[in-house]
């Protein structure tokens, strides 16, 4: 487990020159585990007090009696997991209104549907938002040479806990307690799920189908509950930021698009340990390994924006007759379509830009593990609109 500081791109974010100095209050959303507390502790001045709504007697004061709970406060503060006493925001509305000092006050958030509500209704106009994900390749500073070393590097997780921790029963050991304690915990006391054992199934079955277009009514019969539930716990995978659904970009070009959305999780090392691929062989060589790689470059292109609080749009382009780009990526930079392949791409299968993109979007990326192992044609044209890139450099959405 890390034994220093692993330096976090988000970070940067919290300075003066920052667009979040335009707000006094600033708001890090993301899944538990990743660092959120760790990142704002890490930027703290040592007079910010530090509340901890994890702690059940000061969980309770604070719902309880929020009033007199904000009485109590000194700014500046940290506020840790707000989701648990979102009836403080109207408080705090009331602390800054009357102390508008940029981010003085800085909550966390693991549960996004309950915390947004309680911003809307009572911090609109007043709160910065970024959120942070698990390490990207970038803050790990992975350097892979080919596949396997890359597969390595998945497997290893985006969690900070374990950073270049190789054991695996120790891996094992940290993903089945968080694992237990957000079914147990965070699902079942928060968010009112009850059944438990298919819940249990129901997270094995998303794992199985990452990078899949979703099928509620095979996902509902696996796991033996009804499509409207199915539905209702996606939405709640996606509020804790354990997957994102990926919808299609429309277009009026054609009217046989693919409708539904994809699934992918925000961690591939997740989405591997809960389909039992503990081993580099087992997933590089199984019949997912093309989805493994692509739901890791999701979460990597995904980290890459956020980290540096840059809002991104990542959609997907398919016709029901099998033309497909993977990831239509929009930023403040610029439309980048990005395709994904596992070994060296063939030219020929690359969709011609004419087929989707807009005249002003930027020229597509074609990431391929396989140029790991070949750097010389790294940035090369391999037809019109599609240039060569490997899954260790994005600068190109810079």
């Amino acid at each position: 487990m890390p034994t220093q500081w692993i330096f976090r791109t988000l970070q940067q974010s919290f300075g003066t020159s920052s667009p979040l100095a335009l707000f006094p209050v600033w708001l890090v959303l993301g899944p538990r585990q990743v660092g959120k507390t760790s990142l704002l502790k890490h930027c703290s001045a040592l007079d910010r007090q530090y509340i901890s709504l994890d702690d059940l007697p000061t969980r309770r004061r604070a719902t309880e009696s929020p009033d007199l709970f904000t009485q109590s406060i000194k700014l500046p503060v940290l506020i840790d997991e707000i989701q648990y006493a979102p009836e403080l925001l109207s408080h705090i509305k009331l602390l800054v209104d009357q102390q508008h000092e940029p981010g003085s006050v800085w909550l966390t958030g693991s549960q996004n549907f309950d915390v947004m509500r309680g911003v809307r209704e009572s911090l609109a106009g007043r709160v910065g938002i970024v959120n942070l994900l698990g390490l990207s390749d970038e803050e790990k500073r992975i350097d892979p040479i080919n596949a396997q070393t890359l597969f390595e590097g998945i497997l290893e997780t985006t969690f900070p806990r374990l950073y270049n921790v190789r054991d695996l029963d120790k891996r094992a050991l940290f993903l089945n307690s968080y694992l237990q304690t957000y079914v147990e915990r965070d699902i079942q006391a928060l968010l009112g799920v009850q059944k438990r054992r298919e819940f249990e199934v129901f997270l094995k079955m998303c794992a199985l189908r990452t990078a899949q277009i979703v099928n509620y009514d095979d996902l509902a019969r696996d796991v033996g509950v009804s499509a409207s539930t199915i539905k209702d716990w996606l939405s709640v995978l996606e509020d804790s930021f354990i997957i994102k659904l990926v919808h299609p970009l429309h277009s009026n070009r054609t009217k046989r698009l693919i409708k539904s959305p994809k699934l992918y999780f925000l961690d591939m090392g997740l989405a591997a340990y809960l389909g039992a691929w503990l081993s580099v062989e087992n997933l590089l060589h199984g019949p997912l390994a093309g989805a493994a790689f692509e739901t890791h470059l999701f979460g990597n292109l995904l980290r890459h924006c956020l980290h540096r609080s840059r809002p991104v749009e990542i959609h997907f382009w398919r016709t029901r007759d099998g033309e497909e780009v993977d990831f239509i990526v929009s930023t403040s930079r610029g439309v980048t379509p990005v395709e994904v392949k596992l070994g060296m791409p063939n030219p020929r299968e690359l969709l011609s830009p004419k087929r989707f993109a807009e005249s002003t979007w930027r020229s597509g990326v074609v990431i391929s593990a396989a140029a790991l192992s070949s750097p010389n044609l790294v940035g090369s044209t391999l037809c019109e609109g599609w240039n060569l890139g490997t899954p260790t450099d994005l600068t190109f959405l810079d």
